[in-house]
């Protein structure tokens, strides 16, 4: 660790050192004819060895330059004014030539030039609220993928797992050349693209299309990424497969994979699929059914105002897994007026869970009320899951158009799960022990249909939009449950009670929502939006339990406090006026609409109907200031419903953990949430430094929490309640910079969040207030050849505080180290190493862990082009790998250990297809991070940022 930190320091002094030493060149520019001076022409000093950007410029008034920090070597100057011949000259720059004068320098004006404009190249731009980066500029290792090229981004960082933030905030989407890939799973593109086939990565918030037709805001925005592919390899075959096979102590394992692309223009084809049982997922798992948690003990359930902090080894966590999965996307232009694209995508997975958790609950009384529990768990579930989505955008002609998004999943899953718990009161008292087990089956479909039709009039800015969202659900299952249980209460001697049952669920939804939407033009720059929504909700639930009869030997006896069908249904009508104010500087929009709503639950068992009536304001706010072409401030604005879902209505009892007992409310309300952000972007063209902030805030008003009654014999009931004060404040400050020695990126992130949420704790209330305070430096070398790494530092320090027993507030940290290096050579060796360090402080007993995760791998490549890889891996060298995690939610801690993989080997074939049209697969990726030319007309062009 102190290696590490004395690395880092030495880089920054390396840095400094090289600007104290560099070099300056000056000069001044004037035409041949009529020896006028140039303003604004770009002067660019490029690296002669590998022409990479070292620094660059523009002329003043009068046409003189000064360009200072050049390093020392051999450089290219590279002068464009546009019109005009370019001027070039190589120079070597050295302690004894720090000070070059160039003096007059006469450009021709170029023959036959058209006024054609041609835009300077930059790593980075800034294209109003988007990020666009010039993924040439980045060079990675071998046999590499999306991801990796993502790594190295400033602003973007990717975890172990594959998940993306991205200036702050989770990526949600990857589009491919502004069509989706695979639906909304960023995983599918990012873990099959290879990099030397993207030409930019673009990061901004996707509106809905209705929102991007209107250009009012409508809160629903989603952080995205787009990656346009190179136009040079539109055209061909890529992919790549690879076969693996190996072993653990345990089993032998396997690890095979392929991905196949066909590009033809607008045409492009992906196949792609995977088998493993060494924990690796190249998609996103997606569980509708909510029956992927290997059982259905313990609690959970709590919404808003829980601090998690986690740390998990290989496979995130979530025990051992085996995948196959396979799917397809499509996509083509299937004429001048239509658009079409879709994919199919299957998996199978078998996850094998076993976990020991010490869980506290925090009881109002002496300082050892709390009740602790020791709790083991062994599962296994088998999922299945299908997922179909499909993409039409048809112009009937200028004025009209139309985007249709159906898709539908359907999903099975099969899950057993055994636990044995332990319970006391402070740590000594006994209070009782369970021993269940329970089996479950689940079967049903998600699908839905989004449709938005769009009109212009002829006058700018009026338009009319109809959008129409519809869809169902369905959640069938059975499931049996039996425990035995010792219950040692302090007001009667101990007992013990057996449970045998049965049950079958049904859960079954319907919605539909329109909305329309009219702008109107009413001066110049200003628009008012007269907006329109009506939607319906039906939610169904039922559930059927019997009990076993041991005169009979059948499942026929009925539990009635576990039977129950309920039908919950809620309608609205909205209506919306905004205003909206566009200017060259700033852009304003402030609105505010009434909504009616009515909320009906009916207890069919019960035959008892329970009506809510509702009245909203929905107000909206929305700022834009443009300070620089590179540097502006979003500051988001809304307020939006939420209703409680049909499992938090059902008034009925789930006792599959005899010991924790969840039931629903029927007389739950709405809850309101009130979301501000505030985002801040600054680009510096010439340094190339980039600074991201961001803040969200929600504030929620009737809050669906938890109140938790706790009993004598140390079995707690669970309801969902209407709570108040519950908020998340979180902020993210991110700089970047680039490094010359060794040509590199160095990204400083600082992170805070703050968040309250009240429980009721056998009806007392208590406020869990957390605070976490985190920061992280990530550094990622540009190298031309022969040497790639990725490190960076994250710590985590959090504050738990209670108010009904601040006698047990805690404080924790966490540690994380990590490092990715890769040495390669021309003959085709590689050598790749990635370490992961991770410290975790101030949990409970046997949850403090120091854990050094090591793999190493050695390969060779070969066959023509290098397309083959021969592989050797040791995946958990030093044999530590040990999941970890804390959850904190409401009046519970919870320190959860999990087995994960250790130690094994593969040895793996990896294939890569590169085939394209005529002399475009000879085309390599430079490394060029700025391409020369330009005027100040031309670089105006690209400041929308850039570098």
């Amino acid at each position: 660790m102190t290696k590490i930190l004395t690395a880092i320091v030495f880089l920054f002094i390396a840095h400094t050192t090289t600007a104290q030493t560099s070099a300056t060149l000056k000069g001044k520019l004037v035409d041949t004819v009529g020896k006028q001076s140039l303003k604004d022409a770009s002067i660019t000093i490029l690296d002669a060895k590998d022409s990479t950007l070292d620094v660059f410029g523009l002329t003043k008034a009068d046409g003189s330059f000064l360009i200072s920090n050049i390093t020392f070597g051999e450089m290219i100057v590279d002068i464009k004014f546009q019109g005009y011949e370019p001027f070039s000259k190589k120079i070597v720059f050295s302690k004894t030539n720090n000070s070059v004068d160039l003096g007059n320098i006469y450009l021709k004006i170029a023959a036959n030039d058209l006024g054609n404009v041609t835009v300077t190249q930059s790593v980075i731009r800034m294209r109003n609220d988007t990020m666009e980066v010039s993924a040439s500029a980045f060079k990675t290792k071998p046999n590499a993928v999306a991801e990796d090229l993502l790594k190295k981004v400033p602003g973007i960082q990717v975890d172990k797992n594959g998940n993306i933030t991205a200036q702050g905030e989770q990526v949600q989407r990857i589009l491919v050349d502004g069509k989706r890939f695979f639906g909304d799973d960023p995983r599918m593109a990012t873990r099959n693209l290879p990099p030397d086939v993207i030409d930019k990565i673009q990061v901004f918030d996707q509106a809905s299309d209705q929102s991007a037709f209107t250009g009012f805001d409508d809160g629903n925005r989603v952080r995205t990424i787009n990656i346009t592919t190179r136009k040079d390899r539109r055209k061909g075959y890529f992919g790549r497969g690879t076969l693996g096979f190996g072993a653990n102590a345990d089993e032998g394992l396997y690890d095979n994979s392929f991905s196949l692309s066909r590009f033809n223009g607008d045409r492009q084809i992906t196949f792609t699929g995977q088998a493993n049982n060494v924990n690796k997922q190249n998609f996103s798992v997606q569980d509708m059914l909510g029956s992927l948690g290997g059982g259905n003990f313990g609690g959970g359930g709590n919404r808003g105002g829980g601090a998690v902090q986690g740390l998990t080894g290989s496979g995130g966590g979530g025990g051992l897994v085996n995948t196959w999965a396979g799917g397809i996307n499509y996509r083509d232009t299937w004429s001048p007026k239509t658009q079409f694209s879709g994919s199919y995508f299957y998996n199978d997975q078998k996850t094998y869970r076993d976990q020991k958790s010490f869980v506290q609950n925090l009881i109002p009384g002496a300082p050892d009320s709390s009740i602790f529990n020791d709790q083991t768990q062994s599962s296994k579930t088998y999922n299945k899951n299908h997922r179909i989505n499909f993409n039409i955008e048809h112009n009937f002609d200028s004025a009209n158009s139309l985007i249709i998004r159906p898709n539908i999943s359907f999903q099975d899953t099969w899950s057993q799960t055994l636990q044995q718990t332990a319970s006391t009161r402070g740590k000594v008292t006994a209070l009782n022990s369970s021993d269940a087990q329970s089996v479950r089956k689940n079967n049903g479909f998600n699908g839905n249909i989004d449709a938005t039709f769009r009109h212009r009039f002829p006058k700018r800015g009026r338009t009319y939009s109809l959008n129409i969202n519809t869809g169902g659900s369905a959640n069938d299952g059975t499931g049996t449950n039996y425990s035995r249980n010792q219950y040692n209460p302090t007001n009667r001697p101990a007992y013990s009670d057996t449970i045998d049952q049965v049950y079958a669920t049904n859960r079954d939804t319907r919605n539909i929502s329109t909305t329309l939407s009219y702008t109107e033009p009413i001066a110049k720059n200003q628009q008012l939006e007269f907006n329109y929504n009506y939607s319906y909700n039906l939610n169904n639930s039922g559930r059927e339990t019997m009990e076993f009869n041991s005169g009979s030997g059948k499942y026929d006896v009925p539990v009635v406090n576990l039977t129950n069908t309920f039908e919950n249904t809620f309608s609205s009508n909205r209506m919306t006026v905004n205003y909206r104010l566009q200017n060259a500087k700033y852009n304003f929009s402030i609105g505010s609409g009434v909504q009616v709503g009515d909320l009906t639950s009916n207890n069919v068992t019960k035959n008892t109907v329970i009506k809510q009536h509702f009245v909203n304001l929905f107000p909206a706010a929305n700022f834009r200031y443009e300070f620089t072409k590179t540097k502006s401030l979003r500051i988001f604005y809304n307020g939006r419903t939420s209703q409680p879902s049909a499992e938090q209505l059902q008034p009925v009892a789930d006792n599959s953990n005899p010991l924790n007992i969840r039931t629903g409310n029927p007389n739950l309300k709405q809850q309101f949430t009130h979301s501000v952000r505030f985002l801040y972007n600054s680009f510096d063209v010439f340094t190339q430094k980039l600074i991201f902030a961001t803040i969200n805030a929600n504030f929620i008003q009737n809050d669906i929490q938890n109140a938790t009654t706790f009993q004598p014999n140390g079995a707690q009931l669970t309801m969902p309640v209407n709570l108040s004060g519950t908020y998340n404040i979180n902020g993210v400050f991110n700089y970047g910079f680039p490094l010359k020695r060794p040509k590199s990126n160095l990204n400083l992130i600082a992170n805070v969040s703050r968040n309250q949420s009240q429980t009721l704790i056998n009806n007392a209330s208590n406020y869990t207030r957390n605070t976490t305070l985190g920061g992280t430096v990530s550094w990622t070398t540009n190298l031309k050849e022969g040497f790639d790494m990725n490190f960076s530092s994250n710590s985590s320090f959090s504050m738990a505080r209670y108010t009904l027993q601040p006698q047990q507030n805690g404080d924790f940290f966490t540690q994380t180290v990590s490092t990715e290096a890769t040495a390669y050579s021309k003959s085709g060796w590689v050598f790749s190493i990635d370490f992961d360090y991770i410290y975790n402080g101030g949990r409970s007993s046997g949850y403090n862990t120091s854990i050094p995760l090591l793999n190493a791998s050695l390969s060779k490549q070969m066959l023509k082009n290098k397309a083959g890889e021969l592989k050797f891996y040791m995946f958990d060298l030093l044999n530590q790998n040990v999941s970890v995690t804390r959850n904190i939610t409401g009046n519970t801690i919870q320190d959860v250990q999990t087995r994960v993989l250790t130690r094994y080997f593969m040895v793996s074939f990896t294939y890569n297809l590169r085939r394209f049209g005529a002399n475009q697969q000879q085309q390599q990726r430079g490394p060029n991070m700025m391409i020369p030319g330009g005027n100040m007309q031309q670089m105006r062009m690209m400041r929308g940022g850039g570098m």
